[in-house]
């Protein structure tokens, strides 16, 4: 059904309202001025760690369903939360596009809007905080030998990690 006048598309099927306004609301919030700059180039997704361990993990993806107005899909999505906020994609993205903001404004307003509660962040900030930690940890351990790293070490920290079985 589509009316004339309307910037709303409801589409038949599992798809839900489309919100063709949906990226100039993102545009409009600090951080998601560039949204619209992306071209889908793949850069981002191939500079993020979160794709590596998560095969489903997009930042293309993601963009691509703001910019077809998917604001539901995208605000009540899982995705939005595993950004890590590296800046990785950001460094590289020929287009200034700002994915990690772009992360943050969409966390803001899935609190706002209601698909998580303003707890569900703490919760999300202390994931953070402990990953950060650990990861400084196992920086620490091994700079201890930095000058006497062995296979088997790195093969501890596969373990340590969950990457146990990763052939890199």
């Amino acid at each position: 059904m589509q009316t004339v006048f309307s910037e709303t598309i409801t589409r038949v099927g599992a798809m839900k309202t489309i919100d063709t306004e949906f990226k100039r609301e993102i545009a409009a919030c600090p951080g998601g001025e560039h949204i619209m700059r992306c071209f889908a180039c793949g850069t981002c997704v191939l500079s993020c760690p979160v794709s590596e361990v998560t095969a489903d993990y997009s930042p293309r993806r993601i963009i691509r369903m703001i910019l077809l107005g998917m604001k539901e899909e995208v605000l009540g999505s899982e995705a939005i939360w595993y950004c890590m906020s590296c800046y990785r994609c950001h460094v590289r993205c020929p287009q200034d596009v700002k994915y990690p903001e772009i992360m943050r404004v969409l966390r803001k307003l899935a609190v706002e809007q209601g698909y998580v509660t303003p707890g569900f962040i703490t919760a999300v900030n202390e994931v953070d905080i402990a990953a950060q930690k650990i990861r400084r940890d196992m920086l620490k351990s091994i700079l201890k030998k930095r000058d006497s790293i062995t296979k088997e070490d790195i093969a501890e920290i596969r373990t340590l990690s969950g990457n146990g079985a990763r052939g890199r």
